[in-house]
């Protein structure tokens, strides 16, 4: 009997309700004196039990010369009652996939005030993504040298690189200049007659991520969102194709 318990308790049956099914599977018809004697549970137990048994159809009960007998149920509906019980079961997995998609949905954020740190966010950037990726990047440092003697890791351009990561930058027009040509990344320029674009602020779109740095304070922000990522990117790619005319 005890190996079958575990099944019949999985399709929610409570136990001594299961062990009084499978005392009427293994002796047939029965009366409330017999399934006591046969499973040693308190009549008033049985009494309760049997009710639910009755109403979920996993017991028929028989009146006899004013005396009632049980008889047990085809096993056929514990098979019905596990298939119902699968047909549940996904419809929780579905809520529960739902409740996990709304919160991946929901934006993560890093923030750093820390000068350290900030090499974190330019290894994330390369570390992010994945071969011949695309990333786009809006930059209006101050001071290139610095930035690159201070806050960019040594092996950087190295892992870019190997990656062979194709980039898009808008930058003001002073420090497009020391920039050098590259076939693997396209540059815009501000023009001053905009805005000299002087404010040291970094902006990066990458691998659903936006990641801003301020040098001024040395504090850095990682947006994780999927949605967010796509929407500046929007904006970015309508900003380039305007400088770009």
């Amino acid at each position: 009997m005890e190996k079958y318990l575990s099944l019949l308790k999985w399709i929610w049956l409570p136990e001594k309700a299961a062990k009084i099914y499978l005392s009427l599977l293994e002796n047939w018809k029965s009366s409330i004196s017999e399934i006591q004697n046969n499973i040693n549970i308190h009549r008033v137990e049985i009494y309760r039990l049997l009710p639910y048994l009755i109403e979920s159809w996993f017991v028929v009960v028989t009146n006899e010369w004013k005396r009632k007998s049980y008889f047990p149920a085809n096993p056929e509906k514990i098979n019905e009652a596990y298939l119902e019980m699968q047909e549940r079961n996904k419809w929780t997995i579905n809520v529960l996939l739902e409740k996990y998609s709304n919160i991946d949905k929901k934006p993560k954020v890093i923030y750093k005030k820390w000068d350290k740190w900030i090499k974190n966010v330019f290894n994330d950037i390369i570390d992010s993504q994945k071969k011949w990726d695309v990333f786009y990047r809006i930059t209006s440092e101050t001071d290139s040298d610095k930035i690159n003697q201070k806050y960019l890791p040594k092996n950087y351009r190295e892992k870019r690189d190997k990656k062979e990561l194709e980039r898009y930058v808008i930058m003001s027009s002073k420090a497009a200049k020391i920039k050098k040509p590259r076939l693997e990344r396209e540059l815009v320029i501000i023009p001053e007659k905009i805005d000299e674009f002087e404010d040291n602020i970094f902006m990066s779109i990458y691998a659903n991520k936006v990641a801003y740095i301020d040098f001024n304070t040395e504090t850095s922000i990682i947006i994780e969102n999927k949605q967010i990522a796509q929407f500046q990117e929007k904006l970015f790619k309508m900003l380039f194709k305007s400088l770009k005319k």
